[in-house]
Formats: C-alpha cells, sequence, structure tokens
C-alpha cells in the first residue's frame, strides 16, 4: 500500500486536512482523509515517563479538547520550538507542567500518536530519579493535575482512574514497555 496523491483540504494556525489518495494491496486507489500538523519538528511530540527519587510514577490528568474530557497521560509536549532537540524539550515539558526537573532522560521507544489520523510521532523517554524544584508553569487550557502513583500501585491506578476521567490506552502500554525493559 502507498500514497500517490495528497490534496490539502484544509490550513490552520496549526493543523491542515489532507485528502491522500492511498493504492491498496490488490491495486485500486482509495481516499483518506489525515491529520497533519504545522508546527512541530522532528517526530513531532515527546512523552516522559517520570519516576521521583521516592517511586511515584508522575501522571497528568488533563483536559482534551478532543475528547471533551479528563483524560490520565504522561506529560508530554509537541516538538515546536526550531532549534530546541527532542531531549531538550523532554526536559522543558516535564518542567512547565509538573514542575519535576530530570536529570536522565533514557529514549525507550517512538510509536504513532493516532497512526489512523495522523503521521506524528512521539519518543518515550523515560526519566528516573526526578526531583522537585518549582511550580509548574503549563498552559491553563490543558487544566492540568499532577498525580503521583508509587510505582507498585500502577496497575490499581490505571484500571481504576481518577472519578471523571478517562484513562489514554497508550498508558499501560509505555508501562508495559518500561517493566519489559526493566526500567520500573
Amino acid at each position: 500500500m502507498h500514497v500517490t496523491d495528497r490534496h490539502i483540504i484544509y490550513e490552520g494556525r496549526y493543523l491542515r486536512i489532507v485528502e491522500k489518495t492511498v493504492i491498496t494491496g490488490n491495486g485500486h486507489a482509495r481516499r483518506w482523509e489525515t491529520v497533519e500538523r504545522t508546527n512541530v519538528h522532528g517526530s513531532g511530540a515527546v512523552v516522559i515517563i517520570a519516576v521521583t527519587k521516592d517511586g511515584k510514577l508522575l501522571y497528568e490528568k488533563n483536559w482534551r479538547a478532543g475528547s471533551e474530557s479528563y483524560v490520565i497521560q504522561f506529560p508530554a509536549g509537541l516538538t515546536d520550538l526550531h532549534g530546541e532537540s527532542e531531549e531538550e524539550t523532554a526536559r522543558r515539558e516535564l518542567l512547565e507542567e509538573t514542575g519535576y526537573a530530570a536529570t536522565t532522560l533514557i529514549p525507550v521507544l517512538l510509536s504513532p500518536l493516532a497512526a489512523d489520523l495522523s503521521r506524528t510521532r512521539a519518543m518515550h523517554y523515560f526519566a528516573p530519579g526526578v526531583e522537585f524544584v518549582g511550580t509548574p508553569s503549563g498552559s491553563d487550557i490543558e487544566g492540568i493535575e499532577v498525580i503521583e502513583v508509587p510505582v507498585n500501585e500502577a496497575d490499581e491506578f490505571m484500571l481504576h482512574p481518577p472519578d471523571g476521567a478517562e484513562l489514554d490506552l497508550q498508558v499501560p502500554g509505555i508501562v508495559w514497555a518500561l517493566r519489559t525493559k526493566r526500567l520500573i
């Protein structure tokens, strides 16, 4: 399967909608609408799985306009500042959103965020031993609440997220990857 044609249907400040012609495995041409970010470089995003010095995973309860709900996720952000590396973006986003600073960042995996909708991928970093250094300065549009959960209680937390919040199903997959790599 491969794309033979791309046509921009709409372009806004941060997103564009693109209609693509896809040649299927049996040779048929089909059309598919996708979304592209116009304000990112590199993979497009970073996700930070941070563990405090006392063994607590840092989760975030964020308001997400797309789902019109609160979602449990790990700290994350777009690679939207030119000249900033993905690692620098990860450090900045962790500090802005949680008030925690990372001395070590270990690349874990690169994965698509919404493969059926967009080419945007996220580089996931493990940040062991993070330390609280100050009040978060994140965006008020996300309504971020930082939630600290002991690593050994992560499964229970993911099975029963706080009332009014939905669990982003990428979170258990990332936790599994970290366990498999023996990082947590």
